[in-house]
Parts: C-alpha cells; sequence; structure tokens
C-alpha cells in the first residue's frame, strides 16, 4: 500500500529528529505517526523510504519515497546527529 502524500511528510520530518542506527538494510529508524510506528530506511544509493508500519492491527506494508529535498534533509540532520 502507498501512503499518501501528507502522511509520508509527516513521517520524514518526525524522521529528522529521529536516532538511526546501522543494519543490513542501512540506516533505519522507527517513528510514530498517527497511531502508528513507521520503519523509515536510509541507504547509500537510494532516496529515503518506508516499507512498513506497526499498528493495534499488526504490521502492513506501507510504501513511500522520501522527495530529493526531503531525502538531502533527513541526510543533512543524520550527519549531524553523527556529529555530536
Amino acid at each position: 500500500m502507498e501512503l499518501e502524500k501528507a502522511t509520508a511528510e509527516q513521517v520524514f520530518e518526525a524522521a529528522r529528529t529521529a536516532t538511526f542506527r546501522p543494519t543490513n538494510l542501512g540506516l533505519t529508524t522507527s517513528v510514530s505517526v498517527g497511531g502508528y510506528r513507521y520503519r523509515v530506511i536510509v541507504e547509500a544509493n537510494y532516496l529515503a523510504h518506508t516499507d512498513c508500519r506497526a499498528g493495534y492491527g499488526g504490521t502492513e506494508w506501507t510504501f513511500a519515497n522520501a522527495t530529493p529535498e526531503q531525502d538531502r534533509t533527513l541526510r543533512a540532520a543524520i550527519a549531524t546527529q553523527a556529529t555530536k
């Protein structure tokens, strides 16, 4: 299922202040938006994206790519966190 644009914007905005951890998928974090927990993934060669969300009824596949601007902003926030 593809996320609505407004929801995706909220997810990527929330991810800017989240703590990312390295995994086999890339850098990942989980953020809460609208009662769901969304996984955000940042890989070296692709735009940041979501692939699933968890909520009361379990986990479902949800997809959204960050826009190039959202991706740059998110990567800049991660880089700033890394220097702290």
